[in-house]
């Protein structure tokens, strides 16, 4: 009975198959026949079509851009397809969107105008656009479409938004993680949660494909330090207080480690070449106990390729291979063959005002050198960091070992500048700035400024020339000349004016060593003595002619420039006035040593800072004005210029002077992403040596504190408060600084 059930329903369909009729259409004005026989493969003028035949012709045409929408019915002797025709989209508009502008939406919708409007496409834009407010934190969006009429074969098409809503992420929290802090996975992550003390951050919207991405950022970190088996996954929970928070669950799994360490270089002369960075290597793994670290290979792997290329070889290359055996690892380095590619063209498009060889300058490839990707790419990274270029993307074609390499500037073409702001530091109070720059005069990369700077002591105008030479990039020469007029009534006892001209050359070596030299001509003139019995004041006024050489060597293996937290920082500054060519003769040495040490996994470090400076007049007494000042920015917790010896009122500063501050640094109760760092530091310092009295004791000053910086777009901004614990009577003392960069 069941089978014979079966039967007749195949039959029953068989048989609707094979029904045959013709096709009528309704509603075709702007369309024919014709027309319609174009879209589809199907033969339409056939009078025998079956049901089948019918469907495959309504989705042919339900894809074609001329039709909106197809409807159909079936009658006794005939199939009738009913079509309403597309219109042309006059004008797309968004109403009631708040939080995300018409542009956004626009831009990202399929429907354009001036094209044909359909079903489908409605369809998929209404999911762009609550794609687009999802992830922006709009959970429960709502979009409509509408349209409204605007000629015989023209609509303007209207989408109606209800955003309802914003959700942010206000707690992430991280459990079962041991190896890394909850601080480091914050920064690992692109989420970011939003705290009542969050000042620099929105917070991060409510969207799961974020979620997602975190996840597997969570996973490679974790894996990247030999946890292979780690298991991360992630849940969205609302709290009594209606706040959303994002917990990450992490099961870290055993970490990984290295076995053995094998080097397989067949070449002797490599093997030489690597011997004492492949012990370093070894000596690496040893002192973090074998544990796999992907990051660490990958930095001497790096390191290795580029001791190759220094000693001109090119054909060959250092990599690593994994050999797994059960629960243990073998980590094999190894030399490859290689074909070396030689750069044939260089191509640079895309700037219109920088010239050609301006850019070509700046970087250290050419044709004719073997392709190096370490060098090609910091020329790239190099380029980006001048103020008249965006953005770099570069496009290379290799063809018999020859490499053709296009670069793609995306150049700042407003390079011209008009700043008026206000300034404000504990030293010198509030002031004013004003200027005008062009950072890239006739395309030619150099710079020229005018600035006016103004502050409680200091009113100063200067014109600076800074040429980047075109024949050697890693030279730098400024041309300056200024007109300064200074009041240290309330320190040194007088007020003074200067004008002068100077010239200084830097010269880069690499990135991390630069030297300088440099000479200036001033015309000084002290005068409005506020005590004409003071010796320290007399000795400073008057009308002199000062001529100053300067030497510079700087070498910096930071890992930031604004707000350095691992490598070190040595500066040497020596400058000369000759007795024979100057009236105020004397010379000046300064050291400058900073420390730096960032933890594993953390951004928590320590750091030690140390200053000294020895200064000597050629010709009597060393002037208060050539003399060292201590307190302030350079000494917390005291006053500006608070600390040494004063005759009366007058401040008589050093000779020599010294500072070494020790601290930790660290985010404490924020996370990586709040932009807010603290720092403990204890201070230890002596200003002595003065020419204007009897004697100077070594008096040791001490002081501890602590700084919150705020890490703003346009730089670190210090708040401090320190203690001295030892000082002497005559110090002057300032619990709270504040400055513009960072405190240390």
């Amino acid at each position: 009975m069941f089978k014979s059930y079966i039967f007749f329903l195949y039959l029953f369909f068989l048989s609707l198959e094979t029904i045959a009729k013709p096709i009528s259409f309704e509603g075709l004005n702007k369309l024919n026949d014709n027309d319609i026989q174009s879209i589809t493969s199907l033969n339409i003028f056939d009078d025998n079509l079956s049901l089948k035949d019918v469907n495959i012709l309504i989705k042919e045409l339900s894809f074609s851009d001329l039709i909106y929408e197809v409807n159909f019915d079936e009658y006794d002797d005939y199939f009738l397809i009913k079509i309403d025709e597309s219109d042309l989209i006059e004008n797309i508009f968004i109403n009631n969107n708040v939080w995300i502008k018409d542009e956004l939406i626009i831009q990202s919708l399929i429907s354009k105008e001036n094209f044909f409007m359909t079903k489908i496409n409605l369809q998929k834009d209404i999911k762009v656009i609550r794609n687009v407010y999802k992830s922006r934190g709009f959970q429960n969006v709502s979009v409509i479409a509408k349209i409204e009429k605007f000629s015989q074969d023209r609509i303007n098409l209207i989408y109606e938004i209800d955003e309802k809503n914003q959700q942010k992420i206000n707690i992430i929290k991280f459990t079962g993680n041991n190896f890394f802090s909850d601080n480091y996975l914050s920064s690992v992550i692109n989420s970011q949660s939003l705290k009542f003390y969050n000042i620099f951050k929105s917070g991060s919207n409510l969207n799961y494909g974020t979620f997602e991405f975190d996840k597997n950022q969570i996973i490679s970190s974790y894996k990247d330090n030999g946890f292979f088996n780690v298991k991360v996954s992630y849940d969205l929970q609302k709290s009594s207080f209606n706040n959303n928070i994002l917990n990450f669950y992490i099961n870290e799994g055993d970490r990984t480690k290295i076995d053995n360490i094998n080097v397989v270089l067949n070449d002797k002369n490599l093997s030489e070449i690597l011997n004492i960075s492949v012990k370093e290597f070894k000596e690496h793994f040893k002192k973090n106990d074998f544990y796999y670290d992907k990051i660490l290979i990958n930095e001497y792997v790096e390191l290795f390729n580029e001791i190759l290329v220094s000693n001109n070889i090119h054909n060959k290359f250092i990599d690593f291979d994994i050999i797994e055996n059960e629960d243990v690892m073998d980590l094999v380095l190894l030399e490859k063959d290689k074909e070396p590619v030689i750069i044939s063209k260089i191509d640079i498009n895309g700037n219109s005002i920088t010239k050609n060889k301006t850019i070509r300058s700046k970087i250290s490839i050419e044709p004719g050198q073997y392709l190096n990707k370490y060098i090609f790419d910091k020329s790239i990274n190099n380029l980006k960091r001048y103020p008249y270029i965006n953005d770099v993307k570069s496009e290379t074609i290799i063809n018999n070992q020859l490499a053709e390499i296009s670069l793609n500037i995306d150049e700042e073409k407003k390079t011209g500048n008009i700043l008026i702001a206000g300034t404000f530091n504990s030293d010198t109070g509030p002031g004013l700035t004003a200027g005008i720059e062009d950072k890239n005069i006739f395309g030619s990369g150099n710079s020229i400024s005018s600035n006016i700077n103004l502050n409680t002591e200091d009113l100063k105008f200067d014109i600076n020339y800074v040429q980047y030479p075109i024949l050697n990039p890693n030279l730098t020469n400024t041309y300056t000349i200024f007109n300064q007029d200074n009041d240290y009534t309330s320190s040194f006892g007088y007020k003074a004016s200067r004008r002068g001209v100077g010239y200084f050359v830097n010269f880069k070596q690499n990135d991390e060593l630069s030297y300088g030299v440099g000479l200036n001509y001033e015309y000084f003139k002290g005068h409005s003595a506020v005590n004409k019995t003071s010796v320290a004041i007399n000795d400073n006024i008057g009308n002199f002619e000062n001529y100053n050489l300067k030497f510079s060597i700087k070498y910096d293996s930071s890992n930031d420039f604004l707000y350095p937290t691992n490598g070190m920082i040595n500066m040497i500054d020596f400058n000369l006035s000759p007795e024979s060519i100057s009236d105020n003769s004397f010379y000046k040495i300064s050291l400058t040593n900073k420390n730096y040490k960032q933890f594993d996994k953390s951004s928590n470090y320590i750091f030690w800072n140390n200053n000294y400076g020895y200064s000597e007049s050629l010709n009597g007494k060393l002037k208060t004005i050539n003399a060292f000042g201590l307190g302030g920015l350079n000494f917390k917790g005291f006053d500006y210029k608070g600390i040494g010896p004063y005759d009366s009122n007058i401040y008589l500063g050093g000779n020599e002077y010294f500072t070494s501050s020790i601290g930790y640094g660290s985010s404490f109760i924020f996370d990586d992403k709040d932009n807010i760092n603290v720092k403990f530091f204890l201070t230890t310092g002596s200003i002595w040596n003065s020419d204007y009295i009897s004697s100077s004791d070594i008096d040791l000053r001490s002081s501890v504190g602590t700084s919150f910086d705020l890490i703003t777009p346009v730089g670190p901004i210090s708040f401090s408060y320190a203690v001295p614990i030892e000082k002497s009577n005559s110090d002057k003392t300032r619990n709270f600084n504040f400055s513009i960069g960072t405190s240390f």
